[in-house]
């Protein structure tokens, strides 16, 4: 109620407040469907992320014309920075596809920087301001993109785990593949074991091991896994393989920023 109150009272509260449901609303809307999208086929019509990157744009030039705190400025540069990073991963090594770019751009675009109402709470709620509240605002320098990225490390993480130990069950198999050591520890880690029949029962897995077959450490992230379906039509369902499933980056990430801004 407090709050409330001094919203009513101080316009440039009510106006950060304005900017905070825009801001949600836009990205609970366009990173819900995103997710669903990618998770069903791992195909984004890139002109999704119009709706936040222009609604970004628009909230910060608002913003900045109002005046940018010296946090704000900084969290800002280290949030160019970070995209910029991710640019170069993605279109250079090709370690992300275009879609999982555009996100965390949008995201970006959106939430800049940490917004006003969450730099300065310490400061209002905290009568002496001693050691522990200046830490808590130098805290806010980082922007809300690194915080994201974070949750989706860990709830990268989590999947990692339980794919480790969903192959762990396949310790025979791998110990009867004519492979180096470290090969077979690098398929435990990051690919997953299964059968030939979950390639034709299930979307997005692609062979990396077949023996005799196929060999190789990686996909292509354009390939198409129907043509695997053609590839390995004839071959019994029951062979034990080595496939790795194509991983729906911005479903995840999608995740990652509902949880931040919940």
């Amino acid at each position: 109620m407090e709050y409330y109150n001094k919203c009513k009272s101080n316009p440039k509260v009510s106006e950060t407040m304005i900017e905070e449901v825009i801001r949600i609303g836009c990205a609970t809307i366009i990173f819900s469907i995103a997710a669903v999208m990618d998770w069903k086929t791992r195909e984004i019509n890139p002109h999704i992320w119009l709706p936040l990157l222009l609604t970004g744009i628009s909230l910060g030039v608002f913003r900045s014309l109002n005046g940018l705190t010296v946090y704000q400025i900084i969290s800002l540069v280290v949030s160019v920075i970070v995209v910029c990073i991710i640019a170069v991963l993605t279109f250079l090594p090709k370690l992300m596809g275009g879609a999982d770019f555009l996100a965390i751009a949008s995201f970006t675009a959106l939430y800049p920087y940490t917004l006003p109402s969450t730099t300065f709470s310490y400061q209002m709620h905290t009568p002496n301001f001693n050691i522990i509240a200046y830490l808590l605002n130098f805290a806010m320098i980082l922007p809300p993109i690194l915080t994201v990225l974070l949750i989706y490390t860990l709830i990268m993480l989590l999947f990692l785990i339980h794919n480790i130990l969903h192959n762990l069950k396949y310790v025979d198999f791998l110990k009867n593949l004519a492979i180096p050591l470290h090969r077979k520890i690098y398929f435990i880690l990051f690919h997953r074991i299964v059968n030939i029949g979950t390639i034709f029962k299930k979307r997005f897995y692609y062979p990396i091991f077949i023996p005799g077959y196929v060999e190789r450490s990686g996909f292509d992230i354009y390939e198409d896994d129907l043509e695997w379906r053609k590839k390995l039509q004839g071959m019994p369902w029951e062979v034990t393989i080595v496939a790795s499933w194509g991983i729906p980056m911005v479903t995840f990430f999608s995740i990652s920023t509902l949880i931040y801004i919940a």
